[in-house]
């Protein structure tokens, strides 16, 4: 295994030990991982580079599969729950919008497939799919973070009402929407 890559599964799981990230020096990273400082710093330039790699690098299991906003929002907390400690680490450090943006990632591309999914008569071109698309998937990150970050009862349970606004049937009317606003506007072009 590439270095960079056992630097970054060192720090999960000195992370998943509850480690806060700001207790986590590059000395006991590289003890632990069993290299030298000068290879840590050949490769990154502080812990929040690694920690960056770590979600560049990371995949929500099954997301890619989802075909129900409901899935998507599983495949999440799914996630979340096999990472909990890590997770929790990082929400509670300067990194957590790495984790926000990761998420936001993730959802980008699944409601990406939603949409080209339900888009059925593909009445959005790229442009519109990828503003619907950017708008639901940072509305969903932000709140995702929100609850993971300060609920007290985390469950999926508890999630879903949170997020039910959204599922197929409105994104289908989202579609719709803009498929009768660029109509009226070529109308009033001509």
């Amino acid at each position: 295994m590439k270095t960079e890559f056992r630097l970054a599964n060192t720090l999960k799981e000195l992370m998943a030990e509850n480690y806060p990230l700001n207790d986590i020096s590059v000395n006991l990273l590289t003890k632990r991982c069993k290299v030298s400082r000068a290879t840590f710093y050949y490769h990154f330039h502080d812990i929040y580079d690694l920690v960056t790699l770590v979600f560049l690098n990371e995949t929500i299991p099954e997301i890619k599969k989802a075909k129900t906003v409901s899935k998507v929002v599983e495949c999440v907390y799914n996630y979340y729950l096999a990472n909990e400690n890590f997770i929790s680490v990082i929400l509670a450090s300067s990194a957590k919008d790495l984790f926000q943006e990761f998420i936001a990632n993730n959802l980008f591309q699944a409601f990406n497939k939603l949409l080209l999914l339900l888009d059925e008569d593909k009445v959005l071109s790229m442009s519109y799919r990828k503003y619907i698309t950017r708008f639901y998937s940072t509305a969903y990150s932000n709140t995702i973070t929100f609850y993971l970050e300060t609920a007290k009862d985390k469950s999926l349970v508890n999630l879903e009402p949170i997020l039910g606004f959204i599922d197929e049937e409105f994104l289908q009317k989202s579609i719709l929407r803009v498929a009768k606003i660029k109509k009226n506007s070529q109308k009033h072009k001509k």
